[in-house]
């Protein structure tokens, strides 16, 4: 029998993984990524709420009901549909259907969304995501001891639960959680999650996670439907059909090297290297480069004797989709002759600066614990290759 710790972790990890995800997209993971602009569907979700004073259930006890109904549960079927807004006026809308052996140690998940029709299946020692818009299959080798294990624990430690009183939604009675990680690297100011559970099965219908920052709103909604708990799931349901032309992408690993002095990186690179003007207190630290057969980032690192650290990467014929005109994240800044793109996060009491300029075939970017004015002028004195 597979140990409760681990059943409750894989149960969780629906759940767990979209707050992770919620992490990422509000922090650093945003600034590279724009989502798809899809219509979001009207939402006709009617609730009434109930003040958790007002409730029996408010010392905890609904809680500890949900981890123990999550650490009994051996197999879960669901639909789970996922709407995203970025900024009040960008949205983004997936559905995917989900298939979890926990006594096995068995995930299907199949997702659908405007930008992506794929199918993955994980076990204890592979997990195969197959493409269907692209025909292409992917397979990752694990075990126990990598990837999977490691999230798993992270979902289940870095999450607590709070009772919130009571909420009927479409007619159906709800107990509502507030959910508070304890271990996040969100860059945002400020955070809000909520998860419902169905009073009757203490199973999530509803999770709903709000951040905002100076320059971003982020809003994800998760609503659950079609609930299937502790039937069986036939076994064909963890295979996939792949087509025999399937392609196989070109998933080279990324190669990194690290160089402690700036004469042994130009010595071994033939691409050149920035020679940017630093602030003063600033010294070399060291640089690197990131790279497979389609993909080339130098990095050089800055820093003072207070810890005071500041990065200038290089990357070469890059196209990161982005448009930075189409958001209110960035503020456009004269770089010379070109037009850069600051933003600042505060995370924890820590302004971070980032600087992104486009010279022809060349990205630059200036982050870390530099001023704008500092910002630009590193900007400023690299050469447009």
């Amino acid at each position: 029998m597979v140990p409760d710790s681990l059943r409750t972790a894989l149960i969780v990890v629906t759940l767990g993984s979209l707050l992770v995800l919620s992490s990422v997209a509000t922090g650093a993971g945003a600034i590279s990524s724009q989502p798809t602009t899809v219509e979001r569907p009207t939402q006709a979700t009617q609730s009434t709420a109930t003040d958790a004073a007002d409730s029996p259930s408010a010392d905890g006890e609904v809680v500890e009901t949900f981890t123990d109904r999550m650490s009994s549960l051996d197999t879960v079927v669901m639909t789970y549909e996922m709407n995203m807004t970025f900024d009040s006026d960008r949205t983004s809308s997936a559905e995917n259907r989900l298939w979890l052996d926990a006594e096995n140690n068995r995930v299907r998940t199949e997702t659908n969304s405007e930008r992506m029709e794929t199918i993955t299946v994980r076990n204890e020692s592979e997990t195969v995501t197959y493409d269907v818009e692209n025909n292409q299959v992917s397979r990752f080798d694990h075990t126990d001891e990598m990837g999977q294990q490691t999230l798993i624990d992270r979902l289940v430690t870095e999450n607590e639960f709070t009772y919130d009183g009571q909420e009927t939604i479409d007619g159906e009675e709800t107990y509502r959680l507030a959910v508070t990680p304890t271990e996040t690297d969100t860059m945002a100011d400020s955070t809000d999650t909520t998860l419902w559970l169905d009073a009757d099965t203490y199973f999530p219908t509803k999770l709903a996670h709000d951040a905002s920052g100076e320059n971003y709103e982020y809003e994800m909604v998760m609503d659950i439907r079609n609930v299937s708990l502790n039937e069986p799931i036939a076994d064909e349901r963890f295979t996939i059909d792949i087509p025999a032309d399937a392609e196989t992408p070109d998933d080279s690993p990324l190669d990194r090297t690290t160089y402690d002095s700036l004469s042994e990186l130009r010595t071994d690179t033939t691409q050149s290297v920035p020679s940017p003007d630093v602030p003063d207190g600033y010294r070399f630290a060291e640089a690197s480069i990131i790279e497979n057969t389609d993909f080339s980032l130098l990095s050089l690192q800055y820093v003072t004797d207070s810890d005071d650290v500041f990065h200038v990467t290089k990357r070469q014929n890059s196209s990161t989709g982005y448009d930075y005109d189409e958001t209110d994240r960035y503020e456009a800044v004269e770089v010379g002759n070109h037009t850069g793109y600051y933003a600042e996060f505060e995370h924890e009491g820590t302004t971070t600066s980032i600087l992104n300029v486009n010279c022809d075939s060349t990205d630059y970017g200036i982050s870390g614990d530099l001023s704008k004015e500092e910002s630009i002028e590193v900007a400023e004195s690299l050469t447009c290759e």
